[in-house]
């Protein structure tokens, strides 16, 4: 795909017009619709102050789709490639600068969990360094077979985790979860535990931290921080970024930990409007009954309580 038919596919991503795509090009660069035409089947070039002109029209970048590698698509751009701990030192850096961009006054993160969303693990507990454990076994080809008590977390990462969840921490969250969002977790203890990767007082470990997040998320409920348990939609792990109450970014699950950021108006709006849709038939944890509210949590709590027990058979200290 040449620079053209970027310039004009972010242009088509930005159409919020029911007009035809060639009627609104040709409105928009002021020319006549034959002329927009050639340009749209490539037999007429764009000259450079018309790219200028459509992507100031459709708020993009130029920069973006002229400095294309193989980290762009006709979207937007995609993470690189994590399969190190120098790539997922990289990828938690473009994390922080992503947070910091977007601010903090009037911006609001919703995210669809799929599993539990990842800045929940970043702190010093067993169960972080298990999660990044768990992430490069299976992006890394250097972490496959490495037992869990011999892997450490350089202490930047450490500290770059810190960093990240403050961030987070600072910014309104609405997060969507449902029944699975915790599956994963428990289902990755019992596997690295049952393949030996972890010892038996590790993998309780990792329950009883496991159990403390979910203590500390309901206690953050409310004051800019909500959770919407939605029993039927499937989830992805997808979030949106909005500013002043209107999405600026979204950025799309690509692999475990990779995702594609895109900023095109017409696919944004899609999912606001998709996204706001399933929030009117969800209900919010801070706002729902007592009796609501506390069978949501125990039943994760329930879940945790059944994996502790299933590790009992695995208990050779008595």
């Amino acid at each position: 795909m040449n620079y053209q038919e970027l310039v004009l596919l972010r242009f088509r991503e930005s159409e919020t017009h029911h007009k035809s795509f060639t009627q609104h090009l040709a409105d928009t660069l002021e020319i006549s619709y034959d002329a927009a035409y050639r340009r749209i089947q490539g037999k007429a070039k764009l000259d450079v102050s018309e790219a200028m002109q459509l992507a100031k029209a459709g708020q993009f970048s130029l920069d973006d789709i002229m400095t294309a590698g193989s980290n762009s698509t006709a979207l937007g751009k995609a993470t690189a490639a994590i399969d190190s701990m120098e790539s997922l030192s990289n990828y938690l850096e473009t994390m922080e600068h992503h947070l910091k961009t977007a601010g903090k006054n009037d911006v609001q993160w919703l995210y669809s969990a799929k599993d539990i969303p990842i800045f929940h693990h970043f702190n010093d507990t067993a169960l972080c360094r298990f999660k990044i454990y768990v992430w490069m076994q299976l992006l890394s080809k250097d972490m496959q077979w490495k037992r869990f008590d011999t892997f450490h977390l350089p202490l930047h990462i450490k500290e770059q985790l810190k960093r990240n969840r403050s961030l987070f921490e600072q910014v309104n969250r609405v997060e969507i979860w449902n029944d699975t969002s915790i599956s994963s977790s428990l289902q990755q203890i019992d596997y690295y535990h049952e393949a030996g990767f972890i010892d038996h007082h590790i993998a309780l470990e990792l329950c009883k931290n496991l159990s403390q997040l979910i203590n500390d998320v309901e206690s953050r409920l409310g004051d800019g921080y909500e959770i919407y348990y939605h029993e039927l939609l499937i989830m992805s792990n997808n979030s949106l970024l909005y500013k002043k109450e209107e999405p600026k970014a979204a950025f799309v699950t690509m692999t475990m930990l990779g995702y594609l950021q895109f900023t095109g108006a017409s696919i944004l709006n899609r999912m606001h409007d998709f996204y706001q849709h399933q929030l009117t038939q969800a209900t919010a944890i801070s706002k729902a009954s007592v009796k609501e509210r506390a069978v949501f949590f125990n039943k994760m709590r329930q879940k945790i309580n059944a994996l502790e027990k299933s590790l009992e058979r695995f208990d050779t200290s008595f």
